[in-house]
């Protein structure tokens, strides 16, 4: 009878057909055909988001998940098993760090499909990572772990014209922190086509790590791509550190295989309640308007000036930043961020001011204090469009009329009424003009330039 199977095998052999089927094969996103074990199985509880860009846009409890499974292989030792030959040679044979100083980042735009709720398998997760990546360890001080983050959230707050790089914002896991698109980011010399180094951090600041607060100067080990440890995306911080450091090293270890493992010998193959949702390890602030572009240089302003009540949007969803200022609004902007001071007399101080005009007793104060003395004639002209001279000036004299040298700019006539507020303006960093040494004292003041006037001047 044995002898009759064998024959069998070897006639099925010959003729070109497999005895049996132990893997199917996937295509990975480099053209590369790659065999699946297809005895892998687990069920997750509930949707892990990585499709439709949902990893660019913020945390997703699939980040949370993936990154997780980075940092469960460093601190529990699995990583020691898969470092290569030469880096062996050179001392890597573990993490050079206490578990308290690893964390693990991975970036959204390399989560490309959901695990969806139910059974899923070798191929799905192929789907959600269709790249060969295998792990890497990359050490950072806690002051280049910042610069890393700074330079990860330049595509942020997530649009349609900022989804290419938006792909690097970092899932995280072991820290949290805070990306405030309403703040500049310092750009730098260009990085790939993408991407800037930053200058400065600006937009982001770290909360925690691993429950303690983080350390500058202090070292971090963070688990993350080859792709990273080589500088993709914005991860130029990761390249420089490893070119420099022997410590850093890229594993045997295929991430999907790692993910797996934790799947199995973590979870128990099965994924649960604690990331049925983000866990909130990544927060972004971003403009509360649709026409305000995060890092625009009037997104925080206009940020601070709704939160402070100085003034709301034109709608619901827009502030129409490039749009003229009224004398009323300027004024009323200016009243509120004094703190709405009450007018000690009641009385008209101009004929054109109705008696309960939303901007009556802005003016009335104004008209007291010495802020402005109409446009002649006992009248105020509230409708008429503010200049950028005017809106300087009633700033400055809400302020005390506080002296300052004579002002660089090359369009301000000598004994002009706006000259020393001007000064004034450009020592204190309130405005730096329109460019070219210039103020634009006639021209129309916008509402992004009024609330970026009284932000620089109250901040």
């Amino acid at each position: 009878m044995k002898r009759i199977i064998s024959l069998l095998a070897a006639l099925l052999l010959l003729a070109g057909m497999p005895a049996a089927v132990f893997a199917s094969t996937f295509v990975d996103a480099h053209g590369n055909e790659i065999e699946l074990d297809d005895t892998l199985e687990a069920y997750t509880e509930y949707d892990l988001l990585g499709a439709d860009d949902a990893a660019r846009k913020g945390e997703t409890n699939l980040g949370d998940f993936w990154a997780d499974a980075l940092r469960w292989f460093a601190t529990s030792g699995k990583i020691n098993d898969y470092f290569e030959e030469d880096d062996v040679a050179l001392g890597n044979t573990s993490i050079a760090v206490d578990a308290d100083h690893i964390v693990a980042i991975w970036n959204g735009g390399n989560l490309r499909d959901d695990l969806k709720t139910g059974k899923f398998g070798a191929e799905d997760l192929a789907k959600v990572l269709p790249y060969p990546n295998k792990v890497a360890v990359v050490y950072l001080t806690g002051d280049k772990l910042l610069e890393a983050l700074e330079a990860s959230s330049y595509g942020q707050p997530y649009t349609k014209a900022t989804a290419a790089s938006a792909a690097s914002l970092l899932q995280v896991s072991g820290m949290k922190y805070t990306v405030d698109a309403n703040k500049m980011y310092a750009k730098g010399e260009a990085y790939g086509k993408n991407w800037f180094k930053a200058t400065a951090v600006n937009q982001v600041s770290i909360q925690e790590v691993n429950g303690k607060v983080l350390d500058k100067d202090a070292t971090y080990a963070v688990i993350t791509s080859n792709a990273y440890f080589n500088g993709m995306d914005s991860a130029y911080v990761l390249k420089e550190a490893s070119s420099a450091d022997n410590r850093c090293a890229i594993t045997t270890a295929v991430v999907r295989d790692v993910v797996w493992m934790y799947i199995s010998e973590e979870l128990g193959n099965r994924i649960g309640e604690s990331y049925a949702k983000p866990q909130g390890r990544l927060t972004i602030l971003a403009p509360a308007f649709a026409d305000v572009e995060g890092g625009s240089y009037y997104a925080q302003p206009v940020a601070w000036a709704v939160e402070k009540g100085i003034t709301g949007g034109t709608s619901a969803d827009t502030f129409s930043p490039g749009a003229s200022c009224t004398r009323a609004q300027a004024m009323t902007f200016l009243w509120v961020a004094a703190g709405k001071p009450e007018p000690k007399k009641g009385d008209a101080a101009f004929s054109d001011v109705p008696s309960g005009a939303y901007y009556e007793k802005a003016v009335l104060w104004a008209a007291e204090q010495g802020i402005t003395s109409g446009t002649g004639e006992g009248k105020f002209s509230p409708d008429k469009e503010i200049t950028r001279a005017q809106a300087v000036t009633f700033l400055w004299a809400a302020l005390g009329k506080p002296k300052a040298e004579s002002a660089a700019f090359t369009d301000i006539p000598e004994g002009a009424y706006y000259a020393d507020a001007a000064s004034w303006a450009l020592a204190k960093g309130v405005t730096g003009g329109v460019g070219e040494g210039l103020f634009g004292p006639e021209r129309l003041c916008t509402r992004a330039q009024i609330v970026t006037f009284l932000y620089n001047a109250y901040k």
